[in-house]
């Protein structure tokens, strides 16, 4: 796997969450078709970007798009 690669599932792993609450990793692979290691690293890329935060809830983490708010 290659930079091109990951920066292409990034964006796929991006519009899988586009629109949705959050998901978890099993429910991002079964919406991307991507396997486990391609979805870690392309969360790895989007999370470097600041586009992505994570939430723990009964040790299941879960993904969502990071949208600053302002109060």
């Amino acid at each position: 796997m290659d930079k091109i690669q990951i920066g292409e599932n990034a964006g796929i792993v991006w519009r899988a969450l586009e629109g949705k609450d959050k998901l978890t990793i099993e429910e991002l692979q079964a919406a991307t078709n991507l396997d486990q290691s391609q979805v870690f690293t392309a969360i790895g890329w989007l999370a470097r970007e600041d586009k992505i935060s994570f939430n723990k809830e009964n040790d299941i983490i879960s993904v969502r798009l990071y949208q600053e708010r302002y109060y």
